[in-house]
This record gives C-alpha cells, sequence and structure tokens, in this order.
C-alpha cells in the first residue's frame, strides 16, 4: 500500500526538526563546556602563579603542581619578554654607573596556557598585577597575569615585572647613602646553569617550580643635590618609568647605591 505524500512530508519535517534540535542543543553543550573550561584554566593559572609565589626568594624551596586537561596547551618560554633597565637623574640624563650599559637586559621568561574558545571581551584583562611594567610600590604584585588573543587561540598569559624602592641607609663624607633596589624575577636562567628550556605541555601534568637561585650585582655613583631618581623600564617594547624619593646635600650632593636582585626560578615537567 501506498504510503501518503502528506505522511511522508510530515515525517521528513519531523526528523529535520529532531536533527536541528540534536545539533543545537550539542552546540550549546559544546560551548557552555568551552566556557567552563576557559574559567577552570584562569583559576588554574592563578594558583599555578600562587605556587610559584611561594618558592620565590628562597633558593633550593620548589613546589609541585597540577594543572589539569582544559582542553588546551601550556608553553613555557624562557627566552620571551625581553627587559632593559636603566636610571635617569632629575634632569634625564643617564646616571653615571649606566656608563657601564644597562642595569640589566635580559629575557625574563613567559609562561602562556593557549585555548581554542576565545570569551567575548576578555581580551587584555588582568588576572593578577595591571598594565605597568615597572611598580614601585609593596603593595603592587610582580606578577601580570593577562588574558590576549592569538591568531587563532584565546591565551592566558603569565609573566614578572620588575619592582623598585629606595631608602636611606647611612651617609659617607656628609653625603646621604641612598639604596636603590631592583627585583626582577626571572624564568630565563643564567646561562652558566643551562637548564632552561622551551616546553609546550598539554593534557594533564605536573609543573615543578624551583627557585634555583638569588643573585645579587651592586654599582654606586655619586650624583649631584638632587631629590630623586627614574628606574626606567622597556619591558617587551613597552616603556614605563617609576620616580624614587632621593635625600641629598645641597652642597655635596649624595651616593647612590643600586642594588638588583634577581630571582632564578625554573619550571619543569615532572613525574609523580
Amino acid at each position: 500500500m501506498a504510503i501518503p505524500i502528506t505522511f511522508l512530508m510530515l515525517f521528513v519535517s519531523l526528523m529535520l526538526i529532531i536533527t536541528a534540535t540534536y545539533y543545537v542543543a550539542v552546540t550549546r553543550i559544546s560551548a557552555q563546556g568551552q566556557v567552563l573550561n576557559f574559567s577552570a584554566a584562569k583559576q588554574s593559572m592563578i594558583d599555578l602563579e600562587k605556587n610559584i609565589e611561594t618558592v620565590l626568594w628562597s633558593p633550593g624551596a620548589s613546589q609541585v603542581y597540577y594543572v589539569d586537561d582544559f582542553g588546551g596547551n601550556l608553553e613555557i618560554m624562557p627566552t620571551a619578554k625581553i627587559l632593559l633597565l636603566s636610571l635617569t637623574d632629575n634632569n634625564s640624563s643617564d646616571v653615571t654607573l649606566n656608563s657601564a650599559g644597562p642595569i640589566f637586559n635580559s629575557p625574563v621568561g613567559e609562561v602562556v596556557y593557549n585555548l581554542s574558545y576565545a570569551e567575548p571581551g576578555s581580551s587584555g584583562l588582568f588576572l593578577e598585577g595591571d598594565a605597568r611594567v615597572i611598580v614601585n610600590s609593596s603593595s603592587a604584585t610582580m606578577s601580570q597575569l593577562q588574558l590576549a588573543t592569538g591568531e587563532t587561540t584565546q591565551e592566558i598569559r603569565l609573566t614578572y615585572r620588575p619592582l623598585a624602592s629606595s631608602m636611606v641607609t647611612g651617609s659617607n663624607s656628609s653625603k646621604p647613602v641612598n639604596t636603590v633596589r631592583i627585583y626582577v624575577i626571572s624564568m630565563t636562567l643564567p646561562q652558566s646553569l643551562n637548564l632552561s628550556q622551551s616546553l609546550s605541555l598539554s593534557g594533564g601534568f605536573y609543573l615543578k617550580a624551583t627557585c634555583v637561585s638569588v643573585t645579587s650585582i651592586t654599582r654606586s655613583c655619586n650624583v649631584s643635590a638632587i631629590s630623586s631618581i627614574q628606574v626606567k623600564a622597556v619591558f617587551d617594547g613597552v616603556n614605563g618609568t617609576v620616580s624614587l624619593p632621593i635625600s641629598s646635600n645641597v652642597t655635596s650632593g649624595a651616593v647612590v647605591k643600586v642594588e638588583l636582585m634577581t630571582c632564578n626560578v625554573q619550571l619543569q615537567n615532572v613525574e609523580v
């Protein structure tokens, strides 16, 4: 017996509706899964930074953290983010100690988690820190954890900016001695250690953060009667400056002692 055309049309229409409904439901579930993965990945990178923070400035200290599988991959890039530091006085001329070259000129490294899902309007937002490339307040975090958009991925980027401070620490021949201390956190280890390596990791894995060493370089110079000194930073091509107070004698000037403290951190994939 022949099937009525009307019935066939109803059957085909019903199948199309079911197929479309199924497709919409699967797409919605997939999108919700991507949103949840992105949210979890952001929290994971915040937690990773907190774990790294526990080993900073303590040579030999280490911490292992498990990064879950959020459908993306994590890249450790020790040669990324070149930082250049120099000093100027009130007149914006190079301070004498800069004649030996910049105080610091080296990459400090970056950690990037890549995801295929991009959260609308999130690019440029900071989960930790802000856009300043150098800070001079102890209440400011040195970490910069930022959301960015790559060519085909959403990125969660972690790096560390320098922090500078100054204080009067004594006197020398009637000249106040001002100690300018600059802190740098670097995931690019000294070449003598030969430990830095780029990594690309996916799935779930363990990362071990180790404070390999803390190095200190000191330079001193005599300056005229000034009230402040500027620490200039060029961080991955972005310029920033902080002004630090300097105590000086009107007739004899001051001594500025610059201490560069660098915390060298290594990130490794380990088996637990």
